[in-house]
């Protein structure tokens, strides 16, 4: 939905509410005409028609896909019913299928967003393997970039927008709930909560860290950190970064805008000590990557992409004075030439 719109949703009046109502319901009963199996040329340029007339048509649409595409993990006895209403025979399947409709929406619906509008809620799971990357958009808008080996629950419900980071690195860009109730939007780690105010930030969680930590980088607005353990909200503005652990906040450093540069997939170096460098990029492909300790700290500098670890290894072993010992491909050493 375009940005103007969700504005415009987020003030809507009642009639609009009921407008919305009308809408869903028009998409599950095009959901309902669909899965008959039985759709003639004309019903099938009607729903193209209807799908055209509007956007919120189409977002109705996406929602009510995503709802059927649910349909294999929801509850066996709300499932059950549409799947034998698929299963009945061809005479009868349309109408055995309307007469569940209801129980599609009433039933599949309430269960994934407990009677609240489906764009409102939302639970999931979002993860990247070693050396991807993932972007989504979120059911309010909100835009989330996950970085290399990362997991992210999402928990949207009547009250709160909540994103759990378990592991890895995320770049969040937050959207204006388009709910009425202005749902606070919270970021969870193992150490706290971070509370952004409009804003467009990273947080990594550092679980190697002893003790581990979470450290969050402000690019445009403002976040507040909240330690569980009980000190004070620290806020953070534009061009700042902090590290926190459960019992507080260090210092608040001057970011570097280098740090986010995996959002387009690249590895900004800035006279990086080379076994640094090398734990960064080892970040981004799978197996062992050493540095031999009689080199560990020559400086490296330049751009690097992140899509082709191997070449980027070529390009430090011609840079400098330094050999590539590959065992595997999963066991690398970086070593004097």
């Amino acid at each position: 939905m375009p940005q103007a719109a969700l504005h415009k949703e987020a003030g809507r009046c009642p009639e609009e509410g009921l407008a919305a109502a009308r809408i869903r319901r028009e998409a599950f009963e095009w959901q309902v005409t669909l899965w008959s199996g039985e759709v003639t040329d004309a019903e099938q340029r009607d729903f193209e028609s209807w799908l055209r007339a509007d956007v919120r048509h189409q977002a109705a649409w996406r929602q009510v896909e995503r709802v059927g595409q649910q349909l294999h993990v929801v509850p066996s006895e709300v499932a059950a019913p549409v799947h034998q209403a698929l299963l009945a025979t061809r005479g009868q399947r349309r109408v055995a299928l309307r007469s569940v409709a209801g129980l599609t929406v009433a039933g599949v619906v309430a269960w994934m967003v407990g009677e609240t509008p489906p764009w409102q809620i939302a639970t999931a799971v979002y993860s990247t393997g070693r050396g991807e990357r993932r972007e989504e958009v979120l059911p309010d808008g909100t835009r989330i970039t996950l970085n290399t080996a990362t997991s992210v629950d999402l928990r949207f419900d009547a009250s709160e927008r909540r994103i759990v980071l378990r592991s890895g690195e995320i770049f969040i860009t937050t959207a204006p709930d388009r709910g009425l109730t202005h749902r606070p939007f919270v970021l969870e780690t193992e150490e706290g909560r971070v509370r952004p105010l409009g804003t467009r930030f990273a947080v990594r969680h550092l679980g190697g860290a002893l003790p581990s930590a979470t450290l969050v980088q402000v690019v445009e607005g403002a976040v507040e950190l909240a330690p569980d353990g009980g000190s004070m909200p620290v806020r953070l503005d534009a061009g700042q970064k902090a590290r926190f652990t459960r019992q507080g906040v260090a210092h608040v450093l001057q970011a570097d805008e280098a740090e986010a540069a995996w959002t387009r997939g690249l590895l900004v170096a800035n006279r990086m000590r080379l076994s640094d460098f090398l734990g960064e990029l080892g970040r981004y492909r799978s197996g062992v990557l050493r540095c031999d300790p009689a080199v560990a700290d020559l400086v490296v500098s330049g751009v690097y992409p992140l899509a082709d670890t191997d070449a980027v290894l070529v390009a430090l072993a011609q840079a400098l004075p330094l050999r590539v010992n590959s065992v595997t491909r999963y066991w690398v050493t970086v070593a004097a030439k």
